[in-house]
C-alpha cells in the first residue's frame, strides 16, 4: 500500500510578495542569512516547496558579494566560499592566492567560526582586486578610503543578515547587512 500521495504543485500554489515584515529567505545564494524584499514567490500548500521570481539575478549576486566585502563584522566560511565562487576560482587556486594549503582552506569554508582578522582582510582585498565590481576596485585607488575601511573591519559581531530590497521602479537592488535577524 502506497501512502505517498502525488500532487501537482502548480494546482496547489499560493502566491506571495515578500515584505520587510515577511521577507523571502533566499537559500539559492548558498548563504543561510540572505533575505529578499519586494519579490514574488510561490509556496505549494501541499508540500511547502517554494519558487521565486528574482529580477536582475546577476546584479543581486554582485550586490551580495559587495555587501559581504564591505560589512564590518568578521567573515565566516560560507561567505568566503560565496566570494570565491563569485570569482569563479577553484578552492585549490583560491587557497594558493591567500597563502594556504587546500586542506586548511577547506576547513575555513566549512566552518561557521569567524575568520582570523588578518586572513579575513586578505580575502576581502583579494576579492576587491580580482572581482569585476567597478565600485570595489575604484575604492582600491583611494588610500584614505581603504585605510578607513580596513580599520573598521571586525568592529561588530557576526549576527547580521543580508537583506536585499528590489527597487522595481528603479530596477536596482539595495543590499545591506542588517543587525536584526530576519524570521
Amino acid at each position: 500500500m502506497n501512502t505517498f500521495q502525488e500532487h501537482d504543485c502548480e494546482e496547489s500554489v499560493v502566491e506571495y510578495v515578500s515584505t520587510p515584515e515577511k521577507p523571502y529567505r533566499y537559500t539559492g545564494s548558498g548563504l543561510g542569512n540572505v533575505y529578499l524584499v519586494g519579490v514574488k514567490y510561490w509556496v505549494c500548500a501541499f508540500c511547502k516547496k517554494q519558487a521565486a521570481d528574482i529580477p536582475s539575478l546577476n546584479l543581486l549576486l554582485r550586490s551580495i558579494a559587495r555587501t559581504i566585502v564591505e560589512k564590518n563584522s568578521p567573515l565566516v566560511g560560507e561567505q568566503v566560499r560565496y566570494l570565491r565562487k563569485r570569482l569563479e576560482r577553484p578552492s585549490k587556486e583560491f587557497a594558493a592566492l591567500i597563502g594556504m594549503t587546500a586542506e586548511r582552506y577547506c576547513t575555513i569554508e566549512s566552518s561557521g567560526n569567524p575568520l582570523y582578522e588578518g586572513r579575513d582582510k586578505l580575502i576581502r582585498l583579494v576579492y576587491r582586486a580580482l572581482s569585476r565590481d567597478k565600485k570595489l576596485k575604484e575604492a582600491l585607488s583611494n588610500e584614505q578610503q581603504i585605510e578607513m575601511w580596513l580599520l573598521s573591519l571586525h568592529s561588530r559581531g557576526n549576527s547580521e543578515s543580508i537583506v536585499g530590497t528590489w527597487l522595481g521602479n528603479r530596477k536596482i537592488w539595495r543590499v545591506e547587512a542588517a543587525l536584526a535577524a530576519c524570521a
